[in-house]
């Protein structure tokens, strides 16, 4: 696949690979490097989870898990908990049903987190995805500090094909809202995403004015189904989690969206926020296109973080393939279909130039009559009806002819069935053979 776009299971793969490093080689050492499964097997297993940024309470929940099961099997030699393991891990990430239920209801999505992390870009993205849900979708800029902050949304909503609701730099970010929830209404939108300024956790009087918007909200569409989505950056582990914590605080946590995993070493925060904060990773991304923000599946991300083969990854892999070759092989189709038509056009040329020789002969033809028509059944004597004209003619072309004829014997080039082995052409010589017959055609 190298020079060809790649489908997004294979770049969280590949963005994977730091994290993988980082933990997957720890983790085989272990397994394959462990004589029995014992305490230290168990210490070792739980230091390198640690150091992965999978956080201590989820790891601590992946041991006991690991230890219930190994005495369920009956298991003793270290290499058979591997599965255990990536199973478990599955288990912490799983996001309930109920995870995307805001895409199916009217709602409202507040986007919150820190500065750089990526809200804006992942407001554009989400926007794209929930469009081509068939959602009606109006975006909030509500982000009235950072300098241009506006300009950069409208154009991630150009992208998106969805409508904008935004105010004037420095204005009251509640102001906004206020308007973008009227607008929603009026409008009849599905969902009313709204960014927001990038605060620092530790700063108070930004995460009033957080407040205060999610209360204009509750008095102004208390219908809407509502949903808190925290912006992570992947490559800040656990100070990550950090922040989530501080956020959780003003807002009610509805679920995560994790960015820049492509690239990050500390991958393993993913399942440190959906265990020890008990929100899920609901999206996921991967890079700055407009496509590179997807929903969160826990199965493809563990597997994906210990390449683990599996029929469905496989399949995923081939059709990503096969979605990477569809321009170039469109791209061929219509090179083909191109050529085809020039055939075709070409075909039709030379039917037109063989019309035309037979319209000419046929005109011809029948201007010459029936004179002509008996000459050329074969008959040895012209017909009187060509004219003294004619005959001159046929007389000059019959004498050039044996002149060719005589020429083409010297050179060797000539059937001697054609012409006499004497280089002439007498009556008297030949009188006893039967004369091969001379065809001549003029216009």
């Amino acid at each position: 696949m190298a020079g060809e776009k790649k489908g997004f299971f294979s770049r969280l793969k590949e963005g994977l690979n730091k994290t993988r490093d980082n933990i997957v080689a720890g983790i085989d050492a272990v397994f394959y490097g462990a004589s029995e499964i014992d305490d230290d097997f168990y210490e070792e297993l739980e230091e390198i989870l640690i150091m992965g940024d999978i956080g201590v309470n989820a790891t601590n929940d992946i041991i006991e898990r690991m230890k219930d099961e190994v005495k369920k099997r009956h298991l003793r030699h270290p290499s058979e908990c591997k599965e255990l393991l990536v199973e478990s891990i599955k288990e912490q990430m799983l996001v309930g049903e109920t995870a995307y239920d805001f895409e199916k209801k009217q709602s409202v999505i507040f986007v919150i987190g820190v500065n750089g992390v990526g809200k804006t870009t992942s407001v554009g993205k989400l926007a794209s995805i929930l469009k081509g849900q068939g959602k009606k979708v109006l975006i909030a800029a509500a982000d009235t500090f950072r300098a241009a902050a506006g300009d950069q949304l409208a154009e991630w909503a150009h992208r998106a094909g969805v409508d904008m609701i935004g105010g004037a730099d420095g204005a009251d970010p509640a102001s906004v809202i206020y308007d973008a929830v009227n607008a929603a209404k009026a409008r009849k939108a599905d969902i009313l995403i709204c960014d927001t300024a990038g605060r620092l956790h530790n700063k108070k009087n930004l995460m009033e004015e957080l407040k205060k918007m999610n209360r204009i909200i509750d008095r102004e569409f208390p219908d809407a189904h509502r949903e808190n989505l925290i912006v992570l950056d992947g490559t800040t582990g656990q100070n990550a989690l950090s922040q989530a914590r501080e956020f959780g605080e003003v807002a009610n946590l509805t679920g995560v969206i994790l960015t820049k995993m492509d690239g990050t070493a500390k991958g393993g925060i993913a399942v440190a926020i959906q265990s020890e904060l008990n929100v899920p990773v609901k999206y996921i991304g991967v890079g700055e296109t407009i496509e590179d923000l997807q929903k969160f599946h826990s199965e493809e991300f563990v597997n994906a973080l210990f390449d683990v083969k599996t029929e469905k990854s496989a399949e995923s892999e081939h059709a990503e393939e096969a979605y990477a070759d569809e321009e170039n092989t469109d791209k061929a189709y219509a090179n083909e279909e191109h050529a085809d038509k020039a055939y075709a056009d070409e075909g039709n040329a030379d039917k037109e130039d063989v019309d035309k020789v037979q319209t000419s002969l046929t005109a011809n033809a029948t201007g010459e009559g029936t004179a002509a028509d008996s000459y050329g059944s074969g008959e040895e004597t012209q017909p009187e009806t060509l004219g003294d004209s004619a005959a001159e003619n046929d007389s000059s072309v019959m004498e050039n002819n044996d002149a060719d004829d005589s020429a083409a014997w010297n050179a060797g080039e000539t059937d001697q069935e054609t012409v006499d082995p004497d280089g002439t052409d007498s009556d008297e010589e030949d009188s006893g053979k039967p004369k091969k017959k001379k065809w001549f055609f003029w216009k």
